[in-house]
C-alpha cells in the first residue's frame, strides 16, 4: 500500500505555478473537515493507479510535475481493468499499461507517447487522435480498435472503417 502526503509549503518552495496550486487547494478542500491540517497538507492513505489517472484527467501538466519531483508515484497501470473508461485527452506519456484491459476505452486525443501497451487489450478502443509515437504495442490486441485518419502504427494498418488490422508481413 502506498500513502501519499503533499505539503502545500513544499509545492510553493518547489515553484509550483498558479494553476497547480489552485488545483491542490481544490483537492485539499475535499479532505475531511475533521482534519485540522487539511489546508496545509493533502494526504491520500491508499494511493492507487486510478488516483494517477484521475489527477492526469484534471491537469496532466500538474500530475507530470508532481511525478518528476517524486511527490506522487508514476502511473503504473500494469494489468489494470480500464474497460470502457473515458481517457479522452489524458496524458499517459510513458505510463506502464502492460497487459491492461482497455477494451472499449475512449482514448481520443490521449498522449500515449512511449507508453508500454505490450499485451494490452485495446479491442474496440477509440484511438482517434491518440499519440502512439514510441508506444510498445508488442502482442497488444488491437483488432477492432478505431484509429481513423491518424498516423500509422507500425505493423498495423487502418481500414476505411477506421478499425485497425495487423498488416501482412512486408505490407503496410
Amino acid at each position: 500500500m502506498i500513502s501519499v502526503t503533499i505539503y502545500r509549503s513544499k509545492l510553493v518552495r518547489l515553484g509550483v505555478w498558479e494553476d497547480g496550486l489552485a488545483l491542490y487547494d481544490a483537492i485539499a478542500a475535499l479532505q475531511p473537515e475533521s482534519d485540522p491540517r487539511r489546508s496545509k497538507r493533502l494526504r491520500i492513505a491508499r494511493w492507487t493507479p486510478l488516483h494517477a489517472i484521475w489527477l492526469r484527467s484534471l491537469n496532466s501538466s500538474f500530475a507530470s510535475w508532481l511525478e518528476i519531483r517524486g511527490l506522487i508515484p508514476r502511473a503504473d497501470l500494469r494489468g489494470a481493468d480500464l474497460r470502457r473508461v473515458c481517457l479522452r485527452g489524458v496524458n499517459l506519456d510513458g505510463a506502464n499499461l502492460y497487459g491492461a484491459n482497455l477494451r472499449g476505452a475512449d482514448l481520443d486525443g490521449a498522449n500515449l507517447y512511449c507508453a508500454d501497451l505490450q499485451s494490452a487489450d485495446l479491442d474496440s478502443a477509440n484511438l482517434q487522435g491518440a499519440n502512439l509515437d514510441g508506444a510498445n504495442l508488442r502482442k497488444a490486441y488491437l483488432r477492432g480498435a478505431k484509429r481513423w485518419p491518424s498516423s500509422a502504427i507500425p505493423g498495423w494498418r487502418t481500414l476505411t472503417s477506421g478499425c485497425l488490422e495487423r498488416a501482412e508481413a512486408g505490407a503496410q
